[in-house]
């Protein structure tokens, strides 16, 4: 059986611990800064969490990137060099076009590595959904399955990942395009606060609202009691930017829930943290399938009001 390295991006948002413990590496995006590029890196090796999040609330212009097709070439032709194929598990494609750029790079790679294999794989998910679903991948493999086996493994459980998160602020949202300056307005206004998933499309939907972070934060805990199954889920990861309390919190509750679940805390990184702002705060395990479709908000297990 031919050996093969799991590669994602940097919207996993996965640390040197967790990509090290699980045999990992990733394809790394950018965050543009002021109009300067700096590399979306897990690690924070060019600045910190602090940082990242202070120029955020200072309302320095910023944006993302996609992974560049040269940080494809240049991660994968090591690999390819030993002859160790690649299996590549991308953010969701409906909020970045690294899956595709990923083609691209496998095309050019395929000439010079023909006897190689390269699989990518949409995973429909982002920030921990996505590393979480790597990790997943990185077991399997472990377990003897091929490269095929495990793409196809996370083509069929990528809808199993339950993703409950909030943002503190709307205005970061509404500057990534995700919702109307009007409603962002409103929102901040009255102290809303979204409570969003991950929804079977790979896209973010609001299933509604509710008043100040502390509700907030009580309804992820809900929402992931209510659809992380044990069976499926070994680990859950709380992501927060620049919340660290209000994720002590969550993750003290989610124990009382799962006794034997680990829960682990994690900086969101610079790609989910340009788009959520300080404040983001997030719930990932592996549990009851998402049925739900963009725009139809059926079938979530949950009473909340539409914004």
């Amino acid at each position: 059986m031919s050996k093969f390295q799991i590669i994602t991006d940097s919207c996993s948002d996965l640390c040197r611990e967790d990509r090290e413990k699980y045999h990992l590496d990733y394809a790394r995006m950018n965050v543009v800064v002021d109009g300067v590029e700096k590399v979306a890196d897990l690690d924070w090796a060019e600045f910190t969490p602090e940082e990242f999040y202070g120029w955020l609330e200072a309302g320095r212009k910023m944006k993302t990137t996609q992974v560049p097709l040269t940080e494809f070439i240049n991660r994968c032709t090591p690999y390819l060099e030993k002859g160790i194929d690649i299996l590549y598990i991308s953010c969701s494609s409906k909020l970045s076009g690294s899956i595709n750029i990923f083609e691209l790079a496998k095309e050019q790679l395929l000439e010079q590595f023909p006897e190689r294999k390269l699989i990518g794989v949409d995973s429909l998910n982002a920030c921990f959904g996505e590393g979480l679903l790597a990790i997943q991948a990185s077991l399997r493999q472990d377990e003897g399955m091929s490269i095929e086996e495990v793409a196809k493994w996370v083509e069929e459980h990528r809808n199993d990942m339950v993703q409950f998160a909030t943002v503190e602020t709307l205005d970061y949202i509404q500057a990534a395009g995700r919702i109307k300056k009007s409603k962002a307005i409103l929102g901040n206004m009255f102290h809303k606060k979204p409570i969003f998933i991950s929804d079977a499309n790979g896209d973010n939907y609001t299933l509604g609202t509710v008043m100040g972070v502390k509700h907030a934060d009580l309804e992820l805990v809900k929402g992931a009691v209510e659809r992380i199954l044990p069976e499926k889920c070994n680990v859950i990861y709380v992501g927060q930017g620049m919340s660290m309390e209000r994720a002590e919190r969550v993750k003290e509750k989610l124990l009382e829930a799962f006794d034997d679940i680990e829960v682990r805390i994690r900086w969101i990184g610079p790609i989910i943290g340009t788009t959520c702002g300080p404040g983001v705060l997030a719930v990932f395990g592996m549990g009851k399938t998402v049925t739900t479709y963009e725009g139809d908000g059926k079938d979530v297990g949950l009473d909340y009001s539409k914004l």
